[in-house]
């Protein structure tokens, strides 16, 4: 549990405010490797290595895209929280 949000590994089922959220693989793992180290920045090849086995980061939009959605999900209220991008850099996950 990360404030709000409920991550269960097992039965891969997360939940906003009580609420279920349905995510696909890959947004699940991404939002398993931003909760390993909530407030943390993650860099953009950590997180393509660890989550897709990228060897080089080259000129990919797919985590972008993933942590959009990602984003969409969980912030069902419309309220930004949670996915946070960080120019340059890579995502964290900011616990409200």
């Amino acid at each position: 549990m990360v404030g709000p949000l409920e991550i269960d590994r097992l039965s891969r089922v997360v939940r906003v405010d009580g609420r279920r959220v349905t995510l696909a693989g890959k947004q699940f793992e991404l939002l398993l490797a931003l909760a390993e180290h909530p407030e943390r920045v993650c860099e953009k090849n950590d997180l393509l290595r660890d989550v897709w086995e990228f060897r080089s980061q080259g000129r990919t939009r797919t985590l972008d895209s993933h942590a959009s959605r990602l984003r969409c999900k969980l912030n069902g209220d419309g309220e930004q929280r949670f996915v946070f991008k960080v120019w340059g850099v890579g995502y964290q996950l900011v616990v409200p």
